[in-house]
């Protein structure tokens, strides 16, 4: 089989992450990044999840958790269960739930409540269900230079904050609050149980279910100033209440952002190898000061450039 020797490379490049003492979950294979486009390969604490981009690949799919679980074997990495999500094209939007659900093909599946460690934190995954399991993989050296700009503490605003863990993140080191703010309830319940996970003490109001321009326009009414704000958002979404567009939407985020952050920090990413670097840097304010800029990890690499484009920017 013409990629089993690749998948292998790929594997020994990565096996000094089994070894962090900091996280358990990670890449294994990287697509076109590791030379087979389609193909995505991920381990979390133990269970293996393989995403297929490319419905080609299904034939091969037995073949390659085969080779897998050897390959793991010989560098001495037990596998408790392998589990399939089919990522390729979806026509019919009521039928992405069902067709998203993973389907176990080795082993067992990863028990209720399963959790896993990214930059010493804890973070509930689910790895069968849905397009995305509760944390971004490709964020950990981006966590990771956040640190030392916790250390003095201060207040954090989240916009689009998933699941929560840029907050719990900063909570667990150094900072003194932070508020959580999406449009879907789902993901902020989740975000809640992240933070009972790790021992982090919260009420209601640090979890704002709504359209985050319209939340920053009440903070400005208020005239309310954050340390911190995360501007993580999804390169497109829409639904009945919010529509969000990195090429259209940004800068207006950005500048609304600037009300309430003056003096502090924010970090911004976008997620889209269409958008280069420098077209990254150049939504922002000229006065804006870029204090670092980070790509996705060494799990991830990439053919021509990176898709993750993560800055902290100063606000004078």
């Amino acid at each position: 089989m013409p990629f089993v020797k690749i998948i292998e490379q790929a594997i020994n490049r990565r096996k000094h992450l089994f070894h962090s003492s900091d996280t358990n979950a990670f890449r294994l294979f990287n697509g076109s990044g590791d030379d087979c486009e389609g193909l995505i390969i991920d381990f979390y604490n133990g269970f293996v999840l393989l995403q297929l981009y490319d419905s080609s690949l299904y034939n091969d799919y037995p073949h390659i958790c085969e080779h897998l679980k050897r390959i793991l074997a010989l560098i001495n990495i037990q596998v408790n269960g392998i589990l399939l999500k089919d990522r390729s094209k979806v026509n019919d939007p009521q039928q992405i739930a069902q067709i998203r659900k993973s389907t176990l093909v080795d082993g067992n599946l990863p028990p209720d409540n399963f959790s896993i460690t990214q930059n010493n934190i804890a973070a509930y995954v689910d790895l069968i269900h849905g397009q995305n399991t509760g944390v971004f993989l490709d964020m950990r050296t981006v966590r990771k230079r956040m640190l030392n700009y916790y250390k003095n503490g201060g207040k954090l605003c989240n916009l689009f904050s998933y699941t929560g863990l840029f907050s719990v993140h900063a909570l667990k080191n150094g900072l003194q609050y932070a508020v959580n703010v999406d449009i879907s309830q789902t993901v902020l319940n989740r975000a809640k149980q992240n933070y009972i996970l790790n021992d982090i003490k919260y009420d209601s109001r640090d979890f704002v279910k709504m359209d985050c321009k319209q939340y920053l326009k009440k903070l400005i009414k208020q005239k309310a100033h954050y340390d911190f704000v995360i501007f993580d958002p999804p390169t497109f979404s829409r639904n009945k209440k919010q529509n969000f567009s990195v090429k259209t939407h940004y800068r207006d985020y950005l500048s609304l952002i600037e009300y309430i952050a003056q003096g502090g920090l924010v970090l911004t990413t976008i997620n889209a190898v269409s958008i280069s670097a420098r077209d990254y840097m150049s939504l922002h304010p000229n006065h804006w000061k870029l204090e670092l800029l980070e790509h996705e990890p060494e799990d991830f690499p990439y053919k021509s450039q990176p898709y993750l484009k993560a800055g902290l920017w100063k606000i004078p």
